[in-house]
């Protein structure tokens, strides 16, 4: 059976282009994690930068999708879902620019024993979102497939919390760093952790509505 999202092509590529937008975004944040750590800096500003700019651009479709859903009168019944999906979703792109605009302003010294632990933990909060924007997708052609496909969006943020726990307690242990700097590691790390959070974000509301979905069918 087909969404009933696919009666309108309009709205649905409205959205699918928002959600490329955030792959995008999503793309470039591990990378830019990556640069930082290795003194790439204007590769790492260059990111930032990009970061910014898409995040804007996403801004506007957001807008506009949510103007084209009230002034078109579309499906009275789903819209609170679909906006609500798209203000998570929206969320992500935030969560990733607040993160990198974190780094750039605050640039944390990061030692070398820690690195790859940044590494690991940006590189599973991009696999959660990933994971929830293939369900994003997917929920607009066929809603039956979403429980099963956000289970992996679930795993992967219960990892990145494990990996954010495991590196802040190693953090602490160090006791020749002074307290301040171990606070300010912790930070970041919370800050990246967020970001696989948010993308758990996404996939509760992906549940609820392809939940709903169903059960109008």
């Amino acid at each position: 059976m087909a969404s009933i999202y696919e009666k309108d092509r309009v709205l649905v590529e409205k959205i699918r282009e928002f959600i490329d937008l955030t792959s995008t975004v999503n793309l470039i944040f591990p990378a830019a994690v990556r640069n930082y750590l290795c003194c790439a800096q204007t590769r790492f500003e260059e990111d930032v930068e990009r970061i910014r700019a898409l995040e804007s651009q996403g801004d506007i479709l957001r807008r506009g999708t949510e103007v084209y859903l009230y002034s078109e009168k579309l499906i009275p019944e789903s819209r609170g879902d679909v906006l609500g999906l798209i203000e998570s979703v929206d969320e992500i792109i935030d969560e990733i620019k607040k993160t990198m605009l974190l780094f750039a302003v605050e640039m944390p010294e990061i030692p070398a024993g820690f690195q790859t632990d940044y590494i690991q933990l940006s590189d599973t909060g991009a696999q959660a979102v990933d994971a929830v924007m293939v369900a994003a997708r997917i929920f607009f052609q066929d809603p039956w497939q979403v429980q099963h496909l956000i289970q992996k969006v679930y795993a992967l943020e219960k990892k990145a919390d494990q990996q954010a726990a495991a590196l802040k307690r190693q953090i602490f242990r160090v006791s020749d760093l002074p307290l301040c700097k171990r606070m300010h590691l912790r930070y970041f790390a919370y800050h990246i952790d967020l970001i696989a959070d948010r993308a758990e974000d996404v996939a509760d509301r992906l549940a609820i509505a392809a939940i709903k979905q169903v059960k109008n069918e």
